[in-house]
Order: structure tokens, then C-alpha cells, then sequence
């Protein structure tokens, strides 16, 4: 079976789907070599196979089952993190856990700090290892807990809600490819949108620090070297 597509997987396990996910979104969000597993279009698509009614679990249930992986995963990564991350982040064997990943993801999380718990939420891979770095970093577990809830929640309105409500109609029946890559596309929104702020705020900051050190060079009299008279 290929573990790869998210339609393939729900159809493999029919009325058990939900069950499938729950595995699946478990595993992609608490351990960094399973974290390639398609998540984002799962969810919308479980949510489009919950609202035609025709598994064995009922929806509420599905809903609580999927959020409770998707939460319980990212907790799980945390305490890697906490307990065994220093040693594991030293590997470079795995095409995942590369140089190049891990510096990307740790310049993330430096960045964004705790913001970044609930963007990487929409950040395939990279969503599992900020849990990590979360732990690696002792961020507060109360405070952790929380954002990964929120996370967690968001991550299921984005993807799973518009699946359940808009699976029944036949334009998303027909065009269900289309539709998932839209979806994906306008989740991914928080995280540029996350970076024009801070670019703008970063921005701000520093012409108003030129600004002060204009004023201060004026109080103090300073003059530019470059302006003053050429000795003979």
C-alpha cells in the first residue's frame, strides 16, 4: 500500500478509516522519520469520508479520536526531545534528518519562539521536529501543552472542517485533487503571513533605532568623520 496518498490509505481500511488516520497523524507529528506521512490531505479527506456517513465510527467520535493523535503526537515529540534530543539531533544519516533540516528547523523555532509551536502545525516535517526542539529548549510543558492544543484544534479546522462540510458537494466530489491543493495552499497562509509581520516589525525597529541614534549624535555633538575637512 502506498502510505504516501491519503486516498489510497482511507480506502485500504474502508469503514475503519478513521482509525487509520488516528494512526497515521499519531506517528507523522511524534517522530521525525515518520513525518514525511501525508497529513494535511488526510484530514480533509477523512473529513470528506465522515461526512457521507459511511463508517463505523460516528463523526463526533472521529473528530475527538483524530484530535486526541494529532495533540498526543506532538506531545510525544516534546518528550523526546526533552529526554533523548541532544544525542538524536547529532545523527545525519537519515535524507530527513540532515544538516540542513535541522538548522533550518532550529533557526525556525529561534525565530518564532513559542509562536512556533502552533505555525509548524502547518509546515509538513518540520511540524514534528519543533516539538523537539520545544523539549530540547525546556520550554515550559504547561505552556507547551496549551500551544500544541491550540495547534492542534487549528490544524483540524483548517483541514478536517471544510472536508466534512463542503465533502457533499459534487463540484469537491469531482475536482477532490483540486480541491485538497487549494486547501493546502490556503492553510500554508499563517506561516508567510507570520514572516511578513515579523519582517515589518523588524523593519520598524530598526529605523527607529536609527532614528534614535541620529538624535543622540545631534545631543552629543557628534559629526560624521567623513563630512569634517581634509587635513593638508
Amino acid at each position: 500500500m502506498n502510505w504516501l496518498d491519503a486516498q489510497t490509505i482511507i480506502d485500504a481500511f474502508g469503514d475503519w478509516a478513521v482509525l487509520a488516520v488516528v494512526f497515521v497523524l499519531f506517528v507523522e507529528t511524534a517522530f521525525i522519520f515518520t513525518s514525511f506521512l501525508p497529513g494535511d490531505s488526510l484530514l480533509f479527506i477523512i473529513g470528506l469520508t465522515l461526512s457521507v456517513g459511511s463508517g463505523a465510527i460516528p463523526d463526533w467520535l472521529g473528530f475527538v479520536l483524530i484530535w486526541i493523535a494529532a495533540f498526543g503526537g506532538t506531545q510525544v515529540g516534546w518528550f523526546i526531545g526533552y529526554k533523548i534530543g541532544p544525542p538524536l539531533f547529532e545523527r545525519r544519516e537519515s535524507w530527513i534528518f540532515n544538516k540542513k533540516v535541522v538548522d533550518t528547523t532550529r533557526k525556525f523555532f529561534d525565530k518564532y519562539g513559542v509562536r512556533a509551536i502552533i505555525l509548524a502545525r502547518f509546515v509538513p516535517v518540520i511540524r514534528a521536529l519543533v516539538p523537539m526542539f520545544a523539549g530540547i529548549s525546556k520550554v515550559d510543558f504547561k505552556r507547551f501543552t496549551k500551544l500544541n492544543a491550540i495547534g492542534a484544534t487549528l490544524w483540524l479546522m483548517v483541514f478536517m472542517v471544510p472536508g466534512y462540510f463542503l465533502g457533499n458537494l459534487p463540484l469537491v466530489k469531482q475536482n477532490l485533487e483540486t480541491a485538497v491543493l487549494i486547501v493546502i495552499i490556503a492553510s500554508s497562509l499563517p506561516f508567510p503571513i507570520e514572516i511578513l509581520r515579523s519582517y515589518l516589525q523588524n523593519r520598524r525597529q530598526k529605523k527607529k533605532q536609527e532614528k534614535l541614534d541620529k538624535e543622540y549624535e545631534v545631543a552629543e555633538g557628534y559629526t560624521d568623520p567623513a563630512k569634517l575637512p581634509k587635513k593638508d
